[in-house]
């Protein structure tokens, strides 16, 4: 009886809470009585915006008080209430009515160019400031998705079944799936998100009910975006046609729809409408979908001003219709944003054209204060502003001039980043927190907090996970008969196919490298048949210092040979990437070491064509080796080795296919060999690589230097040394070389590399066949390298030489070239290559090799054709397939 009234006590207790509550609720529709889906929200006195559910409906908790909200939707016309909340809620339905467009009177230039282009031509040069307009701001920001599957083929769905052994953790195919969250958002210019997750809940099969992260911070006004290229971007016009579509009034601004095109089909460009305001050249709201590979992806963004002149996006939505290999889903994102301590860029530099605007709308107050101030800031411009304002003055601008603007505004808007940050450090602009509660609130709880109510089906997935997480808590308190894997179990899986194992403080990890697998079995001419076993140790010394030790033994059964090799390493000075490390091995190994042929490749042509690329030698080493960077930007490596270098012959011939003909003999085709360049020798060696790279930069993680990119180009140089008699050494040669290199990208797509280097033996009066200067070649026709800085029709030996070298590499990439054109190929993600080689020595001079690829063929695949030729005369071409799979 005591616990019965304390129950009915608790319960009458949040019934009155729940009564307690105020604000404002309803449905909204059209003019037809069908409901709006995520129509926009937004409530002036908090500057707070949401959205409708999936069946338009709402629902605002509020304090008592006077209050305006805005209804809007794109395709419709804003509706602004006012309202008073006293007790309870009041239930207010919502009818929008369409939006009705008027067209302007325009000037048809020569050509007949639509009006879109004027509008676009503005708001892609003032597009720059617009994304560095707000300086910082706080937020509260609620997250949902839902996921609802809608077909997976069976055998998909018996793997999955498989790999899940909890029931709970399983897709059903027709359940909707929910994720929620609550979220702090700190925003300081130009990039920096500090999100703090405040609760969350999930009833996502095998989630752990982690944060919804969507597109919260998706800018169109950003230029380089990873999913496709933004309307609003400098180079829009080359992937988009614009048409005028009208405009409507919105209060006391004009807002043009302008309908976006993409100029082909393809995975890299959106489609749909893009609302700009008049004047202003801001967005006022985007609804453009994305044709990607694996699905459609709709977007939809509205914007207010929620300070000011500062317009933001008010509410967000993703809708994502996917379809690939069978398997059918449809996921849906919404955010509501209540933003809170929004602080303007008051250092950045308004263009003129705005200033005026912004000054006719402020006449009646500061008409002549603003002329002062225009009159003083004018004396005081920059060129490049003066430029701009020039630019901006006109009444219509061509493709140059927007592009030329665009980037005078970039340029301008940077100059205060810069100088408050000089620093090459990329800092982590993103950092997702959990508050320690996460999880931990109840259904009464986020119905008090939820700004977009859910559906009927989200609610009901809610209801059966606590349903099920209750009868979890009672099944706990008895026991219950349920066989784990035994120890045994665990290790033999490993055993087989690899597997990590962490010791109780996760300070030393060891990884095995597994029983089984493409990496312990080998097969060549020389060793035979091989089966090789490794493991991985690593130690954590502490947060900063780490030991890395890499032992492996291999058995040649034709050769019955047993090699074996260690390589073990020590990390120091995290911040100059400092290392020591230490070598040692008995091990047949590729005269073109660092470039040559994949072992496995080597083994399927051996075994199914009888063609044996890789040539090999047997060395027994040891070596150490020491890296640092001297300063930042400057590297130094050295390395000092002793080897013993055995020549090696065929020990098989066995092959799948054919075992008559014999493969060619091990030794690599090269003009300019002696079998003083083969014999067995011993060899002490010394090198020295000095690397430099200006104005790099880098990331710091977990205490640790790792660098990322520069504007300048890389330079190096090397230096290897031969020392006879040191330990009965024959060898006796010196190469000192040097290179450039640089990568360029811009654009979503586009990337150019490029590579030039050379060196000189000054003396090789002894040099073993590995010590010749090797170039990355790529004879066989599959490969798994890429086609970058790669002579692809060359032997992988026969330009090699000890005397002296030049070459150079030039490659361009980008997402229409050529074939891209073409219709039934431009809405794939493949991208077009160009490449270019040049490589002259004494005895093979100016061999030139040019090559088109498509590369990102299923995402992992290229195909390429290349055409070589020597002084000028065609020598040969070929047809390549590489495979990315890293």
């Amino acid at each position: 009886m005591k616990t019965q009234f304390t129950l009915a006590i608790l319960l009458t207790f949040f019934s009155l809470q729940l009564f307690a509550q105020t604000g404002i609720k309803g449905v909204v529709t059209d003019e037809n009585d069908q409901t709006v889906p995520f129509a926009t929200i937004f409530l002036k006195q908090t500057t707070t915006g949401t959205t409708t559910n999936d069946i338009g409906q709402y629902e605002i908790l509020l304090d008592p008080g006077s209050y305006t909200i805005v209804f809007q939707g794109l395709g419709f016309e804003k509706q602004e209430i006012h309202f008073t909340v006293s007790d309870g809620f009041i239930e207010r339905d919502i009818q929008l009515k369409k939006q009705t467009y008027r067209i302007k009177e325009v000037r048809v230039f020569s050509g007949g160019e639509d009006p879109a282009y004027p509008i676009m031509r503005k708001a892609i040069s003032l597009a720059p400031y617009y994304q560095r307009q707000t300086a910082s701001y706080n937020a509260e920001v609620y997250l949902k998705g839902s996921l609802k599957m809608e077909k997976i083929p069976k055998l998909i769905k018996k793997m999955m079944d498989k790999e899940e052994e909890n029931k709970d953790d399983r897709i059903e195919v027709g359940k909707t799936y929910t994720m929620e969250s609550m979220n702090e958002i700190k925003f300081t210019a130009p990039d920096n998100y500090n999100h703090t997750i405040l609760n969350s809940q999930s009833t996502f099969p095998g989630s752990n009910e982690d944060d919804v992260i969507g597109y919260i911070t998706y800018s169109f006004y950003e230029p380089t975006q990873d999913m496709a290229v933004s309307p609003l971007a400098p180079n829009a016009f080359s992937y988009y046609k614009f048409m005028y579509e009208g405009f409507f009034y919105e209060g006391d601004v004009t807002v043009n729809k302008i309908k976006v095109i993409p100029k082909r089909k393809s995975q890299q460009t959106y489609s749909g409408y893009i609302y700009i305001v008049d004047n202003l050249w801001n967005i006022h709201s985007i609804d453009v979908t994305n044709e990607a590979f694996f699905g459609e992806i709709n977007i939809k963004q509205v914007y207010a001003p929620v300070k000011e002149r500062s317009w933001l996006p008010i509410s967000h939505r993703f809708a994502v219709k996917a379809s690939i290999f069978g398997v059918k889903a449809n996921f849906k994102y919404a955010g509501s944003v209540k933003y809170k301590d929004i602080e303007l860029n008051t250092n950045l530099p308004v263009p003129g054209m705005l200033m005026k605007q912004y000054a006719a709308e402020e006449a009646a107050k500061k008409v002549e204060e603003q002329r002062e101030k225009e009159a003083l800031e004018q004396e005081e411009k920059s060129r490049a502003q003066r430029k701009m304002e020039e630019l901006l003055a006109k009444e219509e601008l061509n493709n140059r001039e927007m592009i030329k603007l665009s980037r005078l505004i970039d340029k301008e808007s940077r100059k205060q980043e810069q100088e408050e940050d000089e620093s090459l450090e990329i800092k982590n602009t993103y950092k997702i927190t959990h508050k320690k509660d996460t999880l931990q609130k109840d259904s009464l709880y986020w119905d008090k907090i939820r700004p977009i109510p859910l559906t009927g089906e989200e609610l009901r997935g809610f209801e059966v996970k606590d349903s099920i997480k209750l009868a979890k808590l009672q099944a706990d308190t008895v026991t219950v008969d349920k066989k784990e894997k035994s120890l045994f179990n665990k290790i033999s899986g490993g055993f087989l196919s690899g597997h990590t194992f962490y010791a109780a403080d996760s300070a030393m990890r060891v990884t095995y490298d597994g029983l089984i697998g493409l990496d312990q079995v080998d097969f060549n001419a020389v060793d035979g048949w091989s089966y090789e076993q490794g493991i991985k140790l690593n130690y954590r010394v502490d947060s900063v210092h780490n030991f890395y030790m890499r032992p492996k033994i291999k058995y040649a059964f034709n050769r019955e040979k047993v090699l074996w090799s260690n390589f073990a390493s020590y990390s120091f000075a995290p911040m100059k990437r400092a290392y020591v490390g230490i070598g040692f091995g008995q091990e047949s190994r590729d005269f073109n070491r660092k470039y040559g042929i994949d072992r496995t490749l080597n083994a399927i042509s051996a075994l199914f064509f009888k063609e044996h690329y890789m040539k090999l030698y047997q060395n027994n080493y040891f070596y150490v080796s020491h890296g640092i960077d001297l300063v930042h930007g400057l590297r130094l490596d050295v390395s000092a080795s002793y080897n013993s270098y055995n020549e090696l012959e065929n020990s098989t011939n066995w092959s799948v296919l054919d075992q008559s003909e014999n493969y060619a003999r091990n030794i690599p085709p090269n003009e300019t060999l002696t079998t003083d360049n083969l014999r067995d020798q011993k060899d002490v060696h010394f090198t020295a690589d000095l690397e430099y790279t200006p104005r790099m930069r880098y990331r710091v993680y977990k205490g640790r230097k790792y660098n990322r990119s520069s504007r300048y180009p890389t330079f190096k140089l090397g230096y290897e040394r031969g020392v006879k008699g040191i330990l009965d050494s024959e060898s006796n040669y010196e190469l000192i070389k040097t290179s450039i290199h640089q990568n360029k990208s811009w654009g979503v797509f586009n990337e150019f590399k490029w590579q030039v280097g050379g060196g000189y033996f000054t003396q090789n009066e002894q040099i073993h066949f590995s010590h010749f200067q090797h170039f990355n070649t790529n004879e066989i026709p599959i490969s798994f390298k890429s086609w970058d800085n790669t002579f692809n029709l060359l032997n992988d030996y026969s330009a090699s030489t000890n005397k002296w070298y030049a070459q150079g590499h030039v490659s361009y990439t980008t997402p229409y070239l050529f074939l891209k054109f073409l219709p039934w190929v431009s809405n794939r993600l493949w991208l077009e290559n160009l490449y270019a080689s040049y490589l002259t020595t004494p005895d093979f001079k100016n061999y030139t090799e040019f090559g088109y690829g498509v590369s990102q063929i299923f995402l992992m695949g290229s195909v390429g054709t290349f055409v070589g030729f020597e002084d000028g005369q065609y020598q040969s071409w070929g047809f390549k397939i590489s495979l990315n799979i890293d």
